[in-house]
């Protein structure tokens, strides 16, 4: 798993906003994995990974079913998953990679709570015991590596997506002090797409360069409407929509010397989006936009690293299915800092800036959301490892996150500049504790999460007071047998997960998990 902060590598474009994560799994296995993990409110998470390595072609194959009965009355899902990756190497510079995901899981829903509703701990409340829905998605691809002499990579991957999900939720409406009284939602979107990306790598002595393309084609067919117990009542969107886009991309590191190292890219993205409503006119937009990636590297003679870099990133306004002529959201990202690579201490402590335009602000609850103002964000982060000794160690990972409107109207007429950033915490933040002796058997695991002072959707000048969950897990292996069981919320804290106008989703009070893995 690679994870990259920020809008800094121009090898990704729309909705690589905040940062990328990029997964990378296994191209060959020996042997087969089962593993069991059962927990409370009937929780049972299940799968067998397998696979095999013949030298010139390798495979790896795998499933996974998921069954929650859920804490919250109507809160149950299942999911379910399917694996297969096949590597085939053609000659001495070329390998074939083929691969396929399955995905499909269905849920209940419970609904909201008043915040009156969460305070008394009234959990078992349920807005409408039709809500619920289901979500299915498959993905295939097939890949082609060409090494091209020695410092020549080509890479051209082609892939195609089928996705569904259908809903019903029922929104409380504003100003409401009760849950239930609101109109039930039903919103589905079926679509499909193609895509291609190609890019050729060169590794000089002191220099890696990548020029890539990027295309891609969505059709979607998407609807809202009003219903009553999932019988519709009337439709809100009936549409048809679809996406073509195309990118131009260069990234490039260079070592200036044996201390500075110069990271020096950016990407040109087109997109060209069409909405056909059932009734009206089509509309179309076609529009551009440029990010330039710029990054420098200074490695101190002690173990460790200064960096700056500047970028900017852009991503897709939500909405576009319906209105094609909404803009980009774009943001111009500022990062510097320190990285340690000791051997009692790895770490990195950096302060960052945002500068976000056509800011929007989603309202996970009414569905709605505030659109077309600027913001920023600025803030401090700080990530560590500390070995306490051969057996102990202790890791930190926490964002400290200054975040206002600089300018934002509502739709009622409501002037936030100045005010506090919906749905983001003052401060995050992740400390554990683990002992785990070099030649013992088993390890224990003590950790806890912050939120700071949370800023609701939709509630100007509110701000709900940090909280803190404590969990603790342990390990033991027995032969070829991994076996865990841990401890979630172990205080039994009640807390918001999630708050918007008025209204709660509470967090998952204590809970107990294990897990039993078996490689053979």
């Amino acid at each position: 798993i690679d994870v990259l902060k920020g809008p800094t590598s121009a090898l990704y474009g729309n909705f690589s906003f905040s940062g990328t994560i990029n997964v990378q799994t296994l191209e060959r296995k020996q042997g087969t994995t089962l593993w069991l993990d059962p927990g409370s409110y009937g929780s049972l998470d299940g799968g067998l990974l397998t696979g095999y390595d013949h030298g010139q072609n390798g495979a790896v194959f795998g499933i996974r079913g998921v069954h929650e009965d859920g804490w919250r009355p109507n809160s149950g899902y299942q999911i379910g998953q399917a694996h297969a990756r096949v590597v085939q190497a053609l000659s001495s510079n070329t390998t074939l990679d083929a691969g396929m995901e399955l995905y499909s899981t269905n849920w209940k829903s419970p609904g909201f709570l008043s915040d009156s509703a969460f305070h008394a701990g009234l959990f078992h409340q349920v807005a409408n015991p039709t809500d619920g829905g289901n979500k299915d998605r498959a993905q295939e691809r097939v890949s082609l590596r060409v090494l091209a002499g020695p410092s020549l990579l080509w890479r051209t991957t082609v892939y195609a997506t089928q996705g569904h999900f259908h809903w019903f939720l029922t929104t409380p409406p504003e100003g409401s002090v009760g849950e239930g009284s609101g109109s039930q939602t039903e919103e589905a979107d079926r679509r499909y797409g193609v895509g291609l990306i190609s890019a050729l790598t060169w590794y000089l002595p002191r220099t890696e360069l990548t020029l890539g393309t990027e295309e891609g084609y969505v059709h979607s067919a998407y609807s809202n409407w009003f219903t009553t117990n999932r019988v519709e009542d009337s439709a809100q969107v009936l549409v048809t929509a679809h996406q073509s886009s195309g990118a131009l991309f260069l990234q490039s590191t260079e070592d200036l010397g044996h201390h500075f190292r110069l990271s020096l890219g950016g990407r040109i993205d087109f997109q060209n989006n069409e909405s056909t409503p059932d009734s009206g006119a089509a509309l179309s937009k076609t529009k551009s936009i440029f990010s330039p990636k710029l990054g420098l590297l200074y490695h101190l003679p002690v173990a460790a690293d200064v960096y700056a870099n500047v970028s900017r990133g852009f991503r897709q306004t939500d909405g576009v299915i319906e209105d094609p002529t909404l803009p980009f959201i774009t943001v111009w990202a500022y990062e510097t800092g320190i990285k340690v690579d000791g051997s009692i201490v790895n770490g990195s402590l950096s302060v960052f800036q945002m500068d976000v335009s056509n800011e929007q602000t989603f309202d996970p609850i009414t569905l709605t959301d505030i659109s077309g103002g600027k913001s920023r964000r600025r803030g401090l982060e700080a990530e560590f490892v500390a070995r306490l000794g051969s057996a102990v160690r202790l890791t930190g990972d926490w964002t400290v996150t200054d975040a206002k409107y600089q300018q934002l109207i509502t739709a009622d007429g409501d002037t936030l500049n100045g005010a506090r950033v919906f749905n983001t915490a003052k401060y995050t933040g992740i400390t554990s504790l683990e002992v785990a002796p070099d030649a013992a058997p088993w390890q224990v695991r003590l950790s806890t999460n912050v939120v700071g002072p949370y800023s609701p959707f939709d509630e100007p000048g509110v701000v709900r007071p940090a909280y803190g969950l404590l969990h603790l897990s342990g390990g033991l292996r027995v032969g070829g047998a991994d076996f865990s069981v841990g401890i979630r919320n172990i205080l039994d804290k009640h807390y918001p997960e999630l708050e918007a106008g008025g209204f709660v989703t509470p967090g998952q009070p204590r809970s107990v998990f294990g897990s039993v893995r078996y490689t053979f």
